[in-house]
């Protein structure tokens, strides 16, 4: 989720407009591009014809960076195509802004939160 506003002022407790959305992430779509890129450039390598010059392993090894770097470059265009969708399916939803519990007090105490872990260390 995201918010394309700027947060308010500390503490102000006043409800603020935000815009939620679900967001893709790039890396899986890319990856997905680069091993489908891999299949194709097997499939051609060793579907195809045999070259006289050079072998199947090396024409598939050629083809695999070809096709992996096209294969990437589309799933890049298909995250960039999704996110899009998601920017125009996001909602408008209002948020307040809530202290958390776990961060220090201001002043430098704790505010009463004790560590639960156990001291390590010998007594004489």
């Amino acid at each position: 989720m995201s918010s394309e506003h700027l947060p308010a002022a500390s503490g102000s407790g006043q409800p603020r407009e935000v815009s939620v959305r679900r967001a893709p992430k790039f890396g899986p779509f890319m990856g997905a591009g680069v091993v489908l890129g891999i299949i194709v450039a097997a499939v051609s390598a060793y579907t195809g014809p045999e070259s006289a010059e050079f072998t199947r392993g090396a024409v598939f090894g050629f083809l695999a960076v070809l096709f992996g770097v096209a294969g990437m470059l589309v799933g890049a265009l298909v995250v960039l195509v999704v996110d899009r969708v998601s920017v125009r399916h996001s909602r408008k939803m209002l948020a307040v802004e809530t202290e958390d519990p776990d961060s220090p007090a201001p002043g430098g105490s704790e505010g009463g939160r004790k560590d639960s872990g156990t001291e390590t260390g010998t007594t004489a």
